[in-house]
């Protein structure tokens, strides 16, 4: 069951700082007067809100020590700890650091042992800028129309819509590093090598003390928007979008645990198969 925040927020706790609106990625957290207010109807339940609380204003378990990753116990330490980033500090990452990142990469396996993932980065403190204006561009057109209007009712989403419209940036998040990973079209593995590499940069990332955002409406939205496609990935495949830099916040909370299954099932003995 997803625990969403308004199940457990203690208002009484609350100082309205606004971490939490500031951070929520889906819009559900908005400031209302000084005080949070969440809509059920947006709300994710990733626990973003509460884990950067400053005072604990949502009852969670206090994060756990950072310890050598290298350890059973220190992975697990930063498996519980890891939170996407969306407030960054304006301290933007050398080349040296980006090349020590990045370097990574030659060590990621693939499906045909061939290191056929690209790359592309885009680094600074406006990285962000020039993909955001397209964005808004649309939404300017589609509110002119009134199509804005009419899918903000359908979804819940009209103010965050217009949030956007006006200057936010809910996607990049101001990001300082904004990085497509691509690969070949027509490898078999294509897509899971990509997905593959990106998750050992994000680790590489947080051995470096950066923090990363795992950037899915980005990827759902790079076909839409052809200013934002490279000459240089041309015929390339995009698999994921990684945002990079220092967080301006560290998590505080523990994030209440994800569902999973485990399905353990027997293997069948090939000397005992049925004839047909």
């Amino acid at each position: 069951m997803i625990s969403f925040p308004e199940e457990r927020f203690r208002r009484e706790l609350c100082t309205g700082c606004g971490t939490c609106a500031a951070l929520c990625p889906s819009g559900a957290a908005a400031m209302d007067a000084g005080s949070p207010v969440f809509n059920g109807g947006t709300c994710i339940g990733c626990g973003h809100c509460g884990v950067f609380c400053p005072e604990n204003a949502f009852g969670l378990e206090a994060a756990a020590e950072k310890a050598d990753m290298a350890s059973p116990e220190g992975f697990r330490a930063l498996a519980t700890t890891r939170r996407s980033v969306r407030k960054y500090r304006d301290k933007i990452p050398s080349d040296e650091q980006m090349n020590e990142l990045l370097s990574i990469l030659g060590q990621t396996p693939t499906g045909r042992n061939s290191q056929g993932v690209t790359v592309r980065v885009l680094r600074g403190a406006d990285a962000s800028e020039g993909l955001m204006a397209p964005l808004r561009r649309l939404l300017d057109i589609l509110a002119r129309t009134g199509v804005t209007f009419l899918l903000g009712k359908l979804t819940g989403t009209g103010d965050y819509l217009e949030r956007v419209r006006k200057g936010e940036d809910p996607v990049f998040r101001g990001a300082p590093v904004i990085m497509f990973f691509f690969v070949p079209r027509g490898n078999i593995t294509g897509r899971a090598d990509g997905i593959i590499a990106a998750t050992t940069v994000m680790y590489r990332a947080s051995s470096m003390g950066m923090g990363t955002l795992w950037n899915g409406v980005a990827e759902k939205l790079y076909p839409l928007f052809r200013s934002w496609h490279s000459p240089s990935t041309r015929g390339m495949r995009l698999t994921a979008v990684l945002c990079a830099g220092y967080a301006s916040i560290e998590p505080l909370q523990k994030a209440p645990e994800r569902e999973y299954r485990v399905i353990s099932e027997k293997g069948t003995d090939p000397g005992r198969g049925s004839s047909c």
